[in-house]
Order: structure tokens, then C-alpha cells, then sequence
């Protein structure tokens, strides 16, 4: 059965709200209350996703604080949302909003929807003493017997527009946790029995990755072939070299078959020191990455091992690896238990946490970060904490409400789905039978992520979605771990749970209603879709060229792949092709990193896509060079380090982290400083502090340091440091018992003798301060060492009250240093905060609040045309590497014979320091200009010497 079948069952409501008007608060009761009634609510507070094909699948419109004409051909239910949330929650306004849609659909859809009721599979529950009550209900949830299929899909609502069908289930597949295609289009899964409780150290256990086939194109799958069977937790895979890379912590397999049946008869170990302390915050979901590496996510049980000899170590957030296990690299810190790992269109990062941020931008790589820096390389970009379940019958250990089970953080990229839903990321979040739309746009460098509701919620509490994608056919796929308990941790005890329970092997609490045996398998598909029957199976070099172009990016990728594994040479002229047609293609994209797999860019290709009208390929362009003086070259030859995408600019500053250290890029990290753009982004501003720590360069002059004995040194009676006062904020439990003192001590100490330390049993917010006098208007640096052990919540330092917040430390940490520059306004004290808000121990050491001033101001003198030549044709930037004179140079740019005779001084000067902002006639088509912003680059001095050279040439 599908949801077709059952269409005229569930009401359909379109809720069209107002963002200013709180509309999304005001659904959230109603969609939580009435779902288990199948009364269905869809959000949205843009009239325009709604076309007429979409509308005519809704019985029914609420118009909260918006209207829409085209909307009012279906019945309209008038809802009066005044009042606060406790009115919206009210059991007598939810039922009035119920009566309200059931008699605005008139009386045969009525008819229609309570038959559905009475035909629904029925729902059987009973009371049992290990179902947890961590919410604190007056009585436990009971527990409901699990669904066929039918029933769950009664019980399971995707868009109006979409069905959900069913491609896998129980005896055939049994407890999903991760899947992925090959290249002839066929469902591969990893299945996991010994999930929680059965790690076994030598890695033989009772799961099994599955190939699952539909041979007869009905859309469900009925042939089953195991690939490899005893595995042992297998938590995600992927393809590469001929077979599949198995994330089986603390190993990592690599399998393939060498006869091509099918069945695995190659095992070997590509590398081992994945943490197996707790099953459910291990590695895994595996992906092929744009940069032909291959991506991953890995919880607190985190690495540490050899790699080629290299020692290697980190936990909670991303990494890279090449498919032959030379190389691995940690990218992006997350805050905790990490379970996704995605990028976007473009190669961009994300990633997510279970608990309470499920969607993170991993903006910087951590192989740039200096030793002892702290730097924020990823950041969590969800704007709504709240997940919109259709049930109040979800059970959670914590953040009630929100995430606490967040996984996956997949895009959406296909003509087979709605427009309405591309580029936005799906999470699942099994406890509360959810996958949520993250709308993710772009901001400033980074991204926000708006919330974007559900593409599927589900009354059935045995429902439990773990891993969804957009399959190679072009709807969105899902595993349902098909599971009533997902809560793996805290053990339940009489205070917290309802019950004294026991943790078994793996860290999960032993419970008797787990299941091992059920899962399944369903696709999401859009009423509009069109029949896909994808297959890359002895595809020939053109096939997986036009493959490039894909409307959905694991084909892309798919084909990508089997052309640098296939070590395809002879679609280097194809593929050079795609790069340069500047037409802003996808299929480019990959062109350039399949090239730059093969070993085939060259620079005219890769100068061609620095300067392409798509931001997009421009930045890949960044990200595919290397760090030598021709890639440096090809660099400073384009406009990139000014691009006027953000995103492409913070990918231009990354790359400059990578180049030696020349007095030429010296120049440039100055330049990049004091840059009004890069001082207001976050992302922009964080990577120049990097940039300067990098290349030794001092960007600031700094005053003497306002902060009363900065290294703790001299201590007071009471044991603290000499002009240090404790300050706590709010009631929190840890407050009372928090243990402030100076100490001192091998590893306790930066330097010294002393630092100061607190330690707190329970969640705290308590500060030592100091307070004293800054000037307005100011710039001043905020800046300190500090060191955390067994922490959770956030160590950092602030001003109290213009706050200003250094970098946060949010996990186990060494000493590292912090800081934050920023401006005093109009405020004329600052009230610096050694701050601690969290559960654990906390160090600070050598504090420092200075004024900041821009560092070497030489004094310009009169711009010189016979110093400006030199520039202009020798300087690592040099004007005749894009402009032509005297017919001799690069025809990229204009040609600059007579420009002081067409131009005025101040139009030549405005090209130099911003040329993005007027292109030059007849190069409008580049879209953007392939010149750096010269006052970056340039010296003033040598600036000033180019305007005066540029004024002879008439």
C-alpha cells in the first residue's frame, strides 16, 4: 500500500503563516496534537511554493497573519490566535481548531476521513515497566505493539504533493542503519543485530551489507544478495577501488569482490583507531567527496591511532581520508555526539550533532589551524531548536521538544522532487519519528539554516528514521530503524526514567523491548516524478562525462568517481570543455575536480574556472589548488581574495593559509585585516587571525594590557588572584558549590607560577571579573589562555558589558589561545568575565585587554610612475599578467594603452581598490573581475606608484 491509496483519508491542511506574526508557533500544537487523528498540517509563509497542482491536494487553508487569493478556492478556517502559547496549547483551543477543519471540509470528506479511521490497522498498547518516563509525565507512556507496513504508512505523513512507498522491509532487511548506490542504480545496506550491545574486539559479528535489487521495475525490491556477512556494527559505507569502504569501528574495511559475483572475498583493514568505548557515538557516514577524498562524521568515541606513521587524534566532527588509508584528516570540531556529515552543491562542509544542533557549516578546515589556537572551524547554523512532531507521544532523554537524536544532514538536489525543496538539508531525528528540512541559505561567508518543518513525520512510535538521501532515481530515500527504543544512554534510574535499569555492552541501557529484527526501507516521491531507470554499468567515457550534469549529486559524484578510478584520460578534452564553456553547468563542477583527480587541470582550465561567472566553480577552482609558486601564481592572477561572493572569498583566504610565506603575501595579510568586509564576518575575520598566525604577521600594535594582575600572579587572602572578584548569574545548581581558587603546578599553569582555576559538580554560570576604564570608540583585543577538563556547557572570557566573547571552549582542551577583537562604542568601562558556564573544570591564565591599533603606518610619499612600472610588470601581481601595453601581455583584462585618457583618476582608482564594481566595457560578460582588489595586495605606497604610472599612459 502507499499513501496514494489512503489520499482521501488523512485531511490535508495548508497553513499559510506569517514569520512577524509567530506562525510557526502557532501550528506547532496543532500538528502535535491532531496527528494522531490524521489531521495533517503543511507549513509554509511563501504563497508562491504553492501552485495550483499542489493546492488541489489540500481539504483545507488556515491564513494566519498572511492572505493569499489564489489559496481561497479552498475552504478557509478561521483560527484566532490571540493570546499567549499557553492558549494555543490548550486542550479546548486544540479541539475547537479540530471541530473548525472538520466541518470546513464538508460532510463526504468528513465521511471519507473517518472511514479511513475505522479501516486503520489498529493500534494495540499495554503498560510496561521498562518504557522510560525521563519527561516526567503524571504516568509512562504505555507501549504500542508494532505496525506492518500498512499501518505505519496510515500513520506517516510526507507532503501532499508526495507518497511514500515502501522498497525494503522485515524478514528481507532487518535493522538498516546505512545505505548507499552503486553505479547500476542498485540499494545497497548495511544492517546491524549486534547494535547496541554486541561489539565483539575481534570484529566478527552477525551483520551484513545487502544488495537489494527490483528486477521487475514495480519499485520494490525482490532479489537479496549479501555482499559480506559477519561484520560487526557496521555503521556506514562506501564505494571505492572496485568495492566498499565499511566503517566497522575501530577498523575500517576495505571489501570487494574479485570474481564480480557479488559476494565479497577480499577483506582487508585500510586503518584502526576508531573509539568503540560507547556504539552509539562511533564513526561513519562515509561519502565520496568533490575533492575525490573520502568524508566521514565521528562521535565522542573520536580516533587516535598511526596513519602511515603519522599520530593522529580528535573526536566529535568530520574528517577526510584518502580511500587507500594514507592520508587522514580531521576537518571541522562540532560540540558533541556527531552523527552526519554532508555537502552541499558546491563541495561546501556540513555536518550535525545529535543533541540540540543538528546542522553545523564547517566553514574553516582544522589542517590550517595553528598549534594552540583557538579556532572556530565549525558552527552550528540551525535557527529553530524545535522539532514540529505530529505525536506528543515522543519519548526523549533530553532537550524535550527538540533534537536529541539528530542524524544525517543530506541535500536536496533533483528535478524529481518538488522546487520548492531543493537545496534544502534533511535531518532525521528518530525519537521523534521525524526528517526535518533545514532551509539553509547563505550568510555573509557562512550560512543560516531556517526551519523548514518536516518532509516526513510519523505517528507510529516504532517508526525511527536514521539515514535519508536522494536516490540516483531522484526521490528521497530513508531507512526506518523500525524500533520502539532509541534512547541509548543515560541508564534509566527511579529519579531520571521511571525505573532502575542496567548499562549493558556499548553503553546503552539494557532494555527487553529492542528489536533486532525489523527495518525497512521507503522512498519519498513526488506526484509529478518521472520514471528513472539510472545505470552507469559499462558506461562508456562520454556517458560519464554527460553523467557530470546530473540533476542529483550522488550520480554526479557516482560518475565523477568512475572516472578517476577508471583512470579515464580521454575524457580530459570533454571535461576541459565543461570547465571553460563558463555557462554555469553543474556538470563544471565536477569536471574540474574529475580533471584534477586524473591529474589533467592544467592552467588555462583552472585559470578559466578562477574567473567563471558561477561563484561556485569558482571557489572548487580555490580548493583545487596546490600550495606552490605556480599555484600561487594562477592565485594572485585572479580576483578571488576580493571575490564578491563571500563564500568563494573565505575559500580564498583558506588557500592563502596553505602558500609559503612571502613579504608579498605579508602585504596581503595586512590588507585582509584591516578590510571592512573581512572585519564584519565572522568567518572572514576568524580566518585573517589564522592567516596571521600563519605567516608571522603582526597586524595590530597593541597598548599596555588593562587587566589587573593579567598572569594571576599575586594572590589575596581569600585565594584568588589580587583584583579578581567572583560574579554568578542566574540560580544554576552548580553556582553554589563552584570552587574559584588560584593555582599552581606542572600542566596547571601557562606560564608562571600561577593561573586560576574553578571547578564545578553541576551546570554552572559563575565569572571572576575585573572591571576597568576604555575609551569609546575603540578598538581593543580580548585575549587569554585557557585550558577545560570534563566539560560541558562553554569556558571562554567577556566584557559583561559590551559583550564581546572570545573564542569558547567546549570541550576537553588543552592549553590554547583565545581571543576576540572588537569596539568599545560608546561605552567608556568594560567588565572582563573569566567566564564558566558549565559542569566540569575550568583554567585561565595570562589574560590581556589592550588597545589595538593598525600596525606599520608608513608614511606615504607621492606615488612615483618609474617605481609604478616596476610594480606593474615585475610585482608577484604584477598589471601585465591580465592587461595588456604596447601590445604585449595577457588579454584577460582591458587593454590599458591611453586608460588616462579615457578615465579619470578617480574612475582608475575605484578599478584598482574595487574591481567588481564597474566592469569595463565589453568584459561585462565575466560576470566578476578577475583582478584582486588591489588595495589589499599593494602596499599603499606601491598603490600610489601604480596610480601615477597608470597616469602616464595616455
Amino acid at each position: 500500500m502507499t499513501s496514494a491509496e489512503a489520499s482521501n483519508g488523512p485531511i490535508h491542511v495548508l497553513f499559510l503563516g506569517n514569520e512577524a506574526a509567530g506562525s510557526r508557533q502557532h501550528v506547532h500544537p496543532l500538528m502535535r496534537e491532531l496527528g494522531r487523528d490524521a489531521i495533517w498540517f503543511e507549513y509554509t509563509d511563501d504563497a508562491k511554493t504553492v501552485t495550483p497542482e499542489r493546492l488541489a491536494m489540500f481539504d483545507a487553508v488556515i491564513e494566519d497573519g498572511a492572505s493569499a487569493p489564489e489559496l481561497e478556492t479552498k475552504p478557509l478556517v478561521k483560527v484566532d490566535f490571540t493570546g499567549d502559547g499557553a492558549a494555543w496549547n490548550a486542550p479546548e483551543f486544540i479541539q475547537g481548531v479540530r471541530e473548525k477543519v472538520i466541518a470546513a471540509v464538508g460532510e463526504d470528506r468528513r465521511k471519507d476521513w473517518e472511514a479511513f479511521l475505522a479501516q486503520r490497522e489498529p493500534e494495540v498498547r499495554e503498560p510496561h515497566p521498562q518504557v522510560a518516563n525521563y519527561e516526567k509525565r503524571p504516568k509512562p507512556l504505555t507501549f504500542q505493539h508494532p505496525f506492518s507496513v500498512k499501518g505505519s504508512i496510515e500513520r506517516t505523513q510526507v507532503p501532499a504533493d508526495m507518497k511514500l512507498k515502501v522498497f525494503a522491509q522485515e524478514p528481507d532487511i532487518m535493522k538498516p542503519i546505512a545505505f548507499a548506490w552503486d553505479e547500476r542504480g542498485r540499494l545497497w545496506v548495511a544492517e546491524t543485530r549486534d547494535y547496541p550491545h554486541g561489539y565483539n574486539p575481534d570484529g566478527i559479528g552477525n551483520d551484513d551489507i545487502k544488495i537489494c535489487e527490483d528486477t521487475d521495475g514495480d519499485g520494490v525490491a525482490d532479489k537479496f544478495t549479501v555482499f559480506a556477512d559477519h561484520l560487526n556494527i557496521p555503521t556506514s559505507f562506501t564505494f571505492a577501488n572496485g568495492g566498499i569502504i565499511v566503517a566497522q569501528p575501530p577498523r575500517f574495511l576495505f571489501l570487494k569482490s574479485s570474481k564480480g559475483d557479488d559476494h565479497a572475498d577480499i577483506r582487508e583493514e585500510i586503518f584502526t583507531g576508531w573509539g568503540i568505548g560507547d556504539t552509539h557515538g562511533q564513526a561513519g557516514n562515509l561519502h565520496y567527496g568533490y575533492d575525490n577524498w573520502l568524508y566521514g562524521s565521528v562521535g565522542y568515541d573520536g580516533f587516535e591511532g598511526l596513519v602511515r606513521g603519522k599520530k593522529e587524534k580528535f573526536t566529535m566532527g568530520t574528517y577526510r581520508f584518502r580511500p587507500d588509508g594514507s592520508a587522514l584528516q580531521f576537518l571541522h570540531q562540532f560540540t558533541n555526539n556527531t552523527w552526519a556529515q554532508s555537502a552541499n552543491q558546491y563541495g561546501d562542509q556540513f555536518g550535525g550533532t545529535a543533541n540540540g544542533a543538528p546542522i553545523f557549516y564547517g566553514g574553516i578546515p582544522a589542517t590550517i589551524s595553528p598549534s594552540g589556537m583557538r579556532v572556530m572551524t565549525a558552527k552550528k547554523i540551525n535557527l529553530e531548536d524545535k522539532i514540529h512532531t505530529i505525536t506528543p507521544n515522543f519519548r526523549q532523554v533530553d532537550v524535550f521538544g527538540g533534537y536529541t537524536a539528530a542524524c544525517g544532514s543530506s541535500f536536496i538536489y533533483s528535478k524529481n522532487l518538488p522546487p520548492r525543496l531543493q537545496g534544502k538539508a534533511m535531518v532525521c531525528e528518530p525519537t521523534m519519528k521525524v526528517i526535518t528540512l533545514q532551509d539553509v541559505q547563505p550568510d555573509g561567508a557562512g550560512y543560516v539554516a531556517k526551519d523548514g518543518f518536516n518532509l516526513v513525520a510519523s505517528t507510529d512510535e516504532w517508526m525511527s528514521p536514521v539515514f535519508a538521501e536522494v536516490g540516483p532515481d531522484g526521490a528521497v530515500w530513508f531507512a526506518d530503524w523500525q524500533n520502539f527504543i532509541i534512547q541509548h544512554n543515560p541508564t534509566p534510574s527511579l529519579a531520571r526514567g521511571g525505573f532502575k535499569g542496567e548499562t549493558g555492552p556499548g553503553g546503552a541501557h539494557k532494555n527487553d523491548l529492542r528489536d533486532h529484527s525489523r527495518g525497512r526501507i521507503y522512498r519519498v516521491v513526488w506526484d509529478q516524478a518521472k520514471p528513472v531507470k539510472p545505470s552507469l554499468a559499462n558506461a562508456s567515457t562520454a556517458e560519464l562525462v554527460n553523467a557530470l550534469g546530473n540533476d542529483t549529486q550522488d550520480w554526479r559524484l557516482t560518475a565523477q568517481r568512475l572516472l578517476v578510478e577508471g583512470k579515464k584520460t580521454d575524457a580530459a578534452g570533454a571535461l576541459k570543455k565543461l570547465v571553460t564553456a563558463n555557462d554555469g553547468n553543474i556538470a563544471a563542477v565536477h569536471a574540474l575536480w574529475t580533471l584534477h583527480g586524473l591529474n589533467l587541470l592544467d592552467d588555462a582550465t583552472e585559470k578559466a574556472a578562477l574567473s567563471a561567472k558561477d561563484s561556485g566553480l569558482r571557489r572548487d577552482a580555490v580548493r583545487a589548488l596546490g600550495s606552490d609558486a605556480k599555484a600561487s601564481a594562477l592565485f594572485f592572477g585572479a580576483g578571488v581574495i576580493g571575490d564578491p561572493d563571500l563564500h568563494t572569498r573565505l575559500a580564498a583566504l583558506v588557500k592563502l593559509a596553505e602558500f609559503p610565506t612571502t613579504p608579498e603575501i605579508k602585504t596581503v595579510v595586512k590588507g585582509i585585516a584591516v578590510d571592512p568586509a573581512v572585519k564584519a564576518d565572522e568567518w572572514l575575520s576568524q580566518a585573517s587571525r589564522i592567516l596571521a598566525r600563519v605567516h608571522k604577521v603582526e597586524v595590530f600594535k597593541e597598548g599596555p594590557n588593562l587587566l589587573p594582575n593579567p598572569g594571576f600572579e599575586k594572590i589575596a587572602e581569600d585565594g584568588l588572584p589580587e583584583g579578581w572578584t567572583r560574579r554568578d548569574y542566574g540560580r544554576k545548581p552548580g553556582n553554589a558549590n563552584a570552587e574559584w581558587a588560584a593555582v599552581s603546578g606542572e600542566g596547571k599553569v601557562h606560564s608562571g607560577e600561577h593561573a586560576v582555576r574553578v571547578i564545578t559538580r553541576a551546570d554552572a554560570d559563575t565569572s571572576l571579573h575585573a572591571d576597568v576604564t576604555v575609551k569609546p570608540n575603540t578598538d581593543y583585543k580580548l585575549s587569554g589562555w585557557v585550558k577545560a577538563h570534563g566539560i560541558h556547557g562553554k569556558v571562554s572570557i567577556n566584557d559583561n558589558i559590551g559583550r564581546a566573547e572570545t573564542d569558547k571552549i567546549t570541550r576537553e582542551s588543552d592549553w590554547v589561545e583565545v581571543e576576540t577583537v572588537f569596539n568599545s562604542g560608546q561605552k567608556t568601562t568594560a567588565s572582563i568575565n573569566l567566564l564558566h558556564v558549565a559542569k566540569g573544570d575550568g583554567y585561565w591564565d595570562d589574560v590581556k585587554l589592550v588597545e589595538v591599533t593598525t600596525a606599520d603606518t608608513e608614511t606615504l610619499l607621492a606615488g612615483d610612475s618609474k617605481r609604478g612600472e616596476q610594480v606593474f610588470y615585475k610585482h608577484q601581481v604584477a598589471c601585465i599578467l591580465c592587461h595588456s601595453l604596447h601590445g604585449q601581455g595577457s588579454t584577460v583584462g582591458p587593454p590599458l594603452d591611453g586608460i588616462a585618457t579615457r578615465a579619470t583618476p578617480a574612475y582608475i582608482k575605484e578599478s584598482l581598490l574595487e574591481p567588481n564594481k564597474v566592469l569595463a566595457k565589453g568584459y561585462e560578460y565575466l560576470g566578476t573581475s578577475p583582478m584582486p582588489p588591489m588595495g589589499i595586495v599593494l602596499k599603499p605606497q606601491e598603490l600610489a606608484d601604480v596610480q601615477a604610472f597608470l597616469q602616464t599612459l595616455k
